[in-house]
């Protein structure tokens, strides 16, 4: 069988859940301003101060907590029948560094059990270091399919984003850490350890552990997914990453689903109601103390529901967006806490994404429904300037005056209008321009975006590589998952005129895809062809499980084939060619 045939040219598709996974394939050296960049002071004490050198924690009577090891915290708690561990970490590497810290500060013990709070790789990344084979493995009902989900067909648009914002190649001189916690290990993250969940619940579960009860409660928040953990006994709450000591991250420049605003606020009350005395964030320090606690997450909500409510109070006045974004400030009581600063989420970014989840993008103003094109615009207002050489050394003064937005916004005026072309100044003048205006930021997620695409001008963009999964993970990728993103991987210009159709076949699962190619579009319908269809050009056959392996490049067509694993009713030649019709990556 011919090879490109095999390869079926889909998309390796749980790389799709891990966005801002990828690592280049060769470290480049960092030039620039980067390396002598001053970290701002707000910045460097919560570094010192919230998120802390690598230590354990102990939290309570039963209750540890590994900090400052990765991005998030890992939470153990000691049982009569074993540990519990909440959120095994981002890698095994950092797994291993966490559970040798932990075993050696807490009286030994099996592993009773594993918890995942919510979905996102920085909790679930190291599970495979922790949780053996018969160690439950405890999650909502929503988790498996938004570990899937949450990141599918924009894979990207989302990796690029989540790099920047994490900053890959920005020195700890000038972001020394996240605001949740230490940066990311790029990596590390390669060898990926995440294990699918053997138990799930909705609502609420209680767990017994030869007579010690642990409570699992469904807490939407950052996540769709999400759940905090209470231990009645020590009257702590793990809180997962419904709280941390930043304003919370209600929308992440990576790009994801809505987070769920008015679940979380309601998440935060179930959270007060249970009077905890100690509690312990996904991200940076413990709080203790029943009434520090109560006043923190009732702070917390109260945070979320004013940017909430002053987007509806303003959008109901009829304001348009940029002003919404422009004006809406938390008040003095709740911006001067340390929880209300803007240092991983934001409140401008927090504004736009609450109006256009809610509104759409069409915010009122007569002015933006027909628009001249951006590119156009831009040109007419660099004529008027008094072309683009002027505009650049517009831009360049700029930066020498400490006008740092300025100058971005009017090199942004080049490059939007396509006058820029292949202009080496111009990319080392923006790098500049991105360099000065990080200067002003210490939100890391902003920060770490600005300098690492002022390292991408200067250096080149980063190549992805392909992360090591664990086999029972592999084994869980939805199937349509993978075809959904395929649909998007079509070449339109080697379509328009094609009205064919190409037939996967699944027996073990008793599953049938049918890939329509129609004019430009690739329609997935799973069983049988609406009518229509053409009749397919081939129908191949295989198992689900050798699919999975043969997207994912961790077995070769050439074995599968081998093997006898793979067969085809119809012309391999058609299917040749209905599969070059897709990009390869």
């Amino acid at each position: 069988m011919n090879t490109y045939v095999i390869k079926l040219y889909l998309v390796m598709g749980l790389l799709l859940s891990f966005p801002f996974l990828s690592a280049c394939e060769k470290e480049l050296e960092i030039t620039g301003k980067i390396d002598s960049m001053p970290t701002p002071e707000i910045l460097e004490g919560h570094c010192r101060d919230m998120v802390g050198a690598p230590r354990v924690e102990r939290i309570s009577e039963h209750v540890w907590a590994a900090m400052g090891y990765d991005l998030a915290n890992t939470v153990l708690i000691r049982t009569p029948a074993g540990y519990i561990v909440i959120d095994p970490g981002m890698s095994p590497k950092r797994a291993r560094a966490v559970k040798q810290a932990l075993e050696s500060e807490v009286p030994g013990g099996p592993v009773a059990a594993v918890v995942y709070t919510h979905s996102h790789i920085d909790h679930v990344g190291g599970a495979s270091v922790w949780a053996k084979a018969g160690v439950p493995i405890w999650s909502t009902e929503a988790l498996p399919e938004h570990l899937f989900k949450q990141y599918q067909v924009f894979l990207p648009a989302e990796s690029a984003r989540g790099r920047r914002q994490f900053g890959q190649h920005v020195p700890l001189s000038a972001l020394p850490c996240s605001a949740l916690g230490k940066r990311p290990d790029f990596k590390a993250v390669l060898n990926n350890g995440t294990l699918l969940p053997t138990h799930t619940f909705s609502g609420k579960k209680t767990l017994d552990f030869s007579g010690f009860k642990v409570e699992l409660i469904e807490a939407h928040g950052e996540t769709h997914d999400h759940l905090v953990v209470w231990v009645p006994s020590d009257k702590t709450l793990v809180a997962g990453d419904n709280f941390y000591w930043s304003f919370p991250n209600l929308y992440t420049i990576r790009g994801t689903s809505p987070r769920p605003v008015d679940a979380w606020i309601e998440s935060l009350d179930t959270m007060r109601r249970l009077i905890p005395e100690h509690m312990i964030p996904g991200h940076t320090r413990a709080v203790h103390g029943r009434k520090e606690i109560n006043r923190i997450l009732t702070d917390y909500r109260d945070i979320i529901q004013w940017v909430r409510d002053a987007v509806v109070r303003g959008a109901n006045k009829g304001l348009d967006l940029d002003t919404l974004a422009e004006t809406i400030k938390l008040p003095p009581h709740l911006a001067e806490k340390h929880y209300g600063k803007e240092l991983y989420g934001q409140v401008d970014w927090s504004v736009r994404a609450l109006y256009t989840n809610n509104l759409g993008w069409f915010d009122g103003r007569a002015d933006r429904l027909y628009p001249m094109r951006a590119s156009e615009a831009a040109a007419r207002e660099i004529a008027l300037m008094g072309g683009k050489e002027k505009v650049l050394a517009l831009a360049k003064e700029a930066q020498t005056q400490g006008k740092a937005r300025w100058s971005v916004h009017l090199l942004a005026k080049i490059r939007t209008s396509g006058l820029s072309g292949n202009d080496v100044d111009l990319d080392n003048v923006l790098a500049g321009a991105y360099e000065a205006l990080a200067q002003e930021v210490y939100n890391t997620n902003g920060r770490g975006y600005l300098l690492e695409r002022a390292y991408e001008l200067r250096n080149g963009s980063s190549e992805m590589s392909q992360p090591t999964l664990q086999p029972s993970l592999v084994a869980g990728i939805p199937l349509d998952h993978i075809f959904r993103i395929m649909a998007g991987k079509l070449k339109v210009d080697k379509a328009e005129s094609v009205h064919e159709t190409l037939v996967f076949r699944f027996p073990d699962e008793n599953r049938r895809f049918n890939l329509t190619v129609r004019r430009g579009i690739c329609e997935i319908i799973e069983g049988e062809p609406l009518p229509g269809t053409p009749f397919p050009v081939a129908v191949i056959t295989m198992n689900s499980g050798d699919y999975r392996k043969l997207a994912l490049g961790i077995e070769g067509p050439l074995s599968l084939y081998a093997g006898g694993k793979v067969s085809a009713e119809g012309s391999w030649l058609k299917a040749l060619a209905f599969l070059k019709r897709f990009e390869k990556k």
